[in-house]
């Protein structure tokens, strides 16, 4: 008896132990905007019957109901928090088919050994405010000019306990437990219909979500859905003048174009359920696109303007910070992690910044870290400089919470003196501990100086840091030889998946 009793307490143990695995072949999509991303037209015959690797993540509560038309069918109930195959409604009993029902079905059958999730949040309506964290709680409690209640107001309380952003993200966490987040796809306009400043907000949405879950945008891309054009009875396409600049404002941001897809014709917004199929097939071909061919979105960026002589010359210029001797430069990821590498990846437009801007102060310069767009990187709402431990520490660092001694760890360990030296560069030593920065991974602790190049960047055809050599030489490079992007010669028979270099062009291996 207590060999069984035992038994079955150590079962007990290991069930309630046990983690499931993430799968890394479970490839996961966020999908969130208003009506059209919701689904607004009823499925049919040819919509029936679904892949079971194409999977929907519940966001919500879905009764049992009766389809409409036909008695003798019922859609499931269906529990927020649990996956289940992707059959319509993906999005909330409310929704109909919509673009992401043919963007899982398309996807499943363009990769045949991966599954697909979605995690679909949509209110008919929503102005994009309503999924911006911190403006949501304000934007539910507006109402209608006759004093009613929002429809999408009605729809964010009913579904997702009035915070569609924080809904997102609850179930986007339980879903990185089993698989792997590889997208977001938007589509949402007509309530901000034209708006100027729309690309922006969607920006801050997009560096929210992956902030909040943890991912880094370069592996995480968004996809941005154009409105029905007019020539199809659409009357919102003024907005699709703003979605096209959201490449220009998102690095790692793409539109799918609307052009052609039929609207229902019954009203100016929707599409019709042959346009919501072309639409969700042409999501997904974008998304293949960029997973397949990387090499296609990708810009590469080397020293333009060496900038020398004194500090004053260093002054209103967004500068890059380089060691030439090693071809690396410091950048920030995310974050405040400083990091310091190779000019592909220092340069790569998907980080939060790679700039610095001089600012007096503290009895020497402040190092403000400046983004590619050209606006100064923020942490904690404040602007974010160069800062460093002291001697014993780890690393340098960055920090937005200098106080009145001008750094963290220390006093004055955000500020820095710079001196030039004719032909070998800029040395850059810390006030606070009165020694010189080498890198990234030591704190500013050096007696002796490395000389950096203060430059300015332009953009260029080929990866920096001896690639052009690797691609344009003949004299010194076998042809036939396989380099990474930095230059370094690897193995042909052994080399992991990404992008290379061989006979002078970019090639991704799988």
């Amino acid at each position: 008896m207590k060999h069984i009793f035992l038994t079955a307490i150590l079962f007990l143990c290991s069930v309630m132990g046990a983690k499931a695995e993430v799968d890394p072949n479970f490839y996961i999509y966020i999908c969130f905007g208003q009506s059209n991303m919701e689904g607004n037209a009823d499925w049919e015959v040819q919509d029936e019957g679904v892949d079971p690797r194409f999977q929907m993540l519940a966001t919500c509560n879905f009764p049992e109901r009766k389809v409409k038309g036909d008695n003798t069918k019922k859609i499931p109930a269906r529990q927020k928090g649990n996956w289940y195959t992707a059959e319509c409604p993906i999005v909330s009993p409310d929704g109909k088919l919509g673009p992401t029902d043919y963007f899982g079905r398309t996807m499943v059958k363009e990769l045949p050994d991966k599954k697909i999730g979605v995690i679909a949040v949509a209110m008919g309506g929503s102005p994009i405010e309503m999924f911006d964290k911190d403006l949501y709680a304000e934007k539910i409690l507006e109402k209608e000019s006759n004093g009613s209640t929002p429809w999408w107001a009605t729809l964010a309380n009913r579904h997702y306990g009035g915070n569609p952003y924080g809904r997102i993200i609850e179930m986007a966490k339980e879903a990185q437990k089993v698989g792997i987040i590889k997208g977001i796809l938007l589509h949402q306009g007509c309530s901000n219909n034209g708006q100027e400043d729309w690309p922006d907000k969607v920006k801050k949405i997009y560096k929210d979500m992956l902030h909040d879950l943890g991912l880094r945008a370069k592996d995480v891309p968004i996809f941005v859905g154009e409105t029905e054009y007019e020539n199809m009875g659409g009357g919102c396409s003024w907005h699709n003048h703003v979605v096209a600049k959201i490449p220009e404002v998102i690095p790692t941001g793409h539109v799918v174009s609307a052009e052609g897809i039929p609207g229902n014709g019954v009203d100016p917004w929707h599409f019709s359920a042959a346009g919501y199929r072309t639409f969700g097939k042409r999501y997904a071909e974008k998304v293949l696109d960029v997973m397949n061919h990387p090499e296609k979105y990708v810009k590469y960026y080397t020293i333009d303007e060496r900038i020398t002589g004194g500090t004053v010359n260093l002054a209103n210029k967004n500068l890059a910070i380089v060691n030439e001797t090693e071809g690396k430069a410091f950048y920030c990821e995310s974050g405040q992690t400083l990091s310091y590498d190779n000019y592909v990846s220092a340069f790569d437009i998907s980080n939060e910044c790679y700039f610095f801007r001089l600012q007096k102060g503290g009895g020497g310069f402040r190092l403000r870290l400046v983004a590619p767009d050209g606006n100064y990187y923020q942490l904690d709402g404040a602007n974010a400089y160069l800062n460093t431990q002291v001697v014993t520490g780890d690393c340098c660092f960055i920090s937005s919470k200098l106080n009145s001694q001008n750094g963290q760890d220390l006093e004055k360990g955000a500020v820095w003196s710079m001196e030039y030296a004719e032909g070998k560069g800029w040395s850059i030593k810390n006030v606070g501990t009165g020694k010189y920065l080498k890198d990234a991974a030591h704190p500013a602790m050096f007696d002796e100086p490395t000389y950096f190049t203060f430059c300015t960047l332009k953009e260029t055809d080929v990866p920096p840091t001896g690639i052009e050599n690797v691609q344009r030489s003949t004299l010194n490079v076998q042809r036939d030889a396989w380099y990474t992007l930095d230059g370094r010669r690897v193995n042909a028979e052994n080399l992991r998946p990404g992008l290379y270099i061989n006979n002078g062009k970019k090639v991704l291996r799988k």
